[in-house]
């Protein structure tokens, strides 16, 4: 009898051991499902019709934080009758072009080569306004704690986010330098900086206007170092990465000991697309013209935004996605302001 309720209690804690193993199963299953998700969701409360929605990035780059200036100089200026914007954070450029698609924003922020590949499966997506170009900075660990660094180095690093067009600049430019294998490893975003100050990562990929933080504080705080291609590379990513220009960081940008770095740059658009009110992206066309020379000293990405008609006009040929009704009307009253004011610049 006692060799039966041993018998029975070792049946129980078999059963018990089973169900827990078969529980974490199911929770390591749903959370690698959640990696998968690239999008972030729309809190419902900004599908509101007071909320015009302006999808921008994550903290790592640019779009989010002048995502939130523009929030802020729009608000400050628009009738009250006209609503509010918001800016929210998403995964992106690509992620940008689902919300607009799917009418869960008004407005979003995209590399200018994504916008142009959207429009031709979309025809209603539309161009607003020119931004900054989005420069490409590769971050490398501590020179005393990796010396004799080759990128990509031994270790797998951080290209963006899945599904994220900074992750398929990474992997374009492994493809264009003839780099097999996977290096890209999966980090949350917060832990980017100090992954990479403590060498954990052998990289970490940063598309996005300059200055950016995240590089910022990897130089000046974990005494990082920035990645520089050489010309033959140059020439070879160049080729691969649509729409990608040359592009020099100087020496000292960042900090005193910070050498000259030879990378590439991306253009980038606010877009839209047909279905939202002329009136209402005229405006945000006026605004964002008007708010750059202001706003470019608290964000020096927007002292890159065009506001001469040659740079504009060159731009918005150049992204090949037809312009918003609105933003046709602006430049009609406009255009010639731009072109007779004596800097090449709208006029306050």
């Amino acid at each position: 009898m006692k060799e039966n309720s041993k018998n029975i209690k070792k049946l129980i804690w078999l059963l018990v051991f089973i169900l827990i193993a078969v529980s974490t199963l199911a929770i390591i299953s749903l959370n690698e499902e959640e990696e998968e998700i690239s999008e972030v969701p729309i809190p419902p409360n900004l599908y509101s019709s007071s909320h015009h929605v302006i999808g921008t990035g994550n903290t790592l780059g640019t779009y989010f934080s002048a995502g939130k200036l523009l929030e802020k100089w729009f608000n400050d200026n628009i009738d009250k009758n006209g609503g509010s914007f918001k800016a929210f954070q998403t995964n992106g450029s690509i992620d940008n072009i689902v919300l607009l698609q799917t009418k869960r924003i008004e407005f979003g922020m995209s590399e200018a080569r994504i916008a142009k590949e959207a429009y031709s499966s979309n025809p209603k997506i539309r161009v607003v306004w020119p931004l900054w170009y989005d420069v490409v900075q590769m971050i490398k660990p501590p020179e005393d704690l990796m010396p004799n660094y080759v990128f990509p180095g031994e270790l797998k690093g951080f290209i963006g986010q899945k599904n994220s067009s900074t992750a398929r600049t990474s992997k374009e430019i492994f493809e264009a330098l003839n780099i097999s294998g996977k290096h890209s490893i999966d980090i949350p975003i917060g832990e980017v900086v100090r992954k990479i100050g403590d060498a954990h990562i052998g990289f970490a990929m940063i598309q996005a206007g300059m200055p950016n933080r995240t590089v910022a504080d990897s130089i000046i705080f974990y005494h990082c170092g920035l990645i520089s291609f050489d010309d033959k590379q140059i020439d070879l990513i160049c080729n691969k990465v649509s729409t990608s220009v040359k592009y020099t960081i100087p020496a000292g940008y960042y900090e005193e000991n910070q050498p000259e770095i030879k990378t590439i740059a991306l253009p980038n658009v606010l877009v839209t697309t047909s279905d939202i009110s002329p009136d209402l992206v005229e405006y945000v066309t006026e605004m964002l013209i008007k708010g750059c020379p202001k706003l470019k000293y608290r964000f020096k990405a927007f002292e890159t935004v065009p506001t001469d008609s040659e740079s504009i006009l060159k731009i918005l040929r150049e992204t090949g996605v037809p312009l918003h009704e609105g933003t046709r009307r602006w430049l009609d009253k406009n255009l010639n302001q731009l072109q007779n004011s004596e800097n090449g610049g709208l006029q306050n």
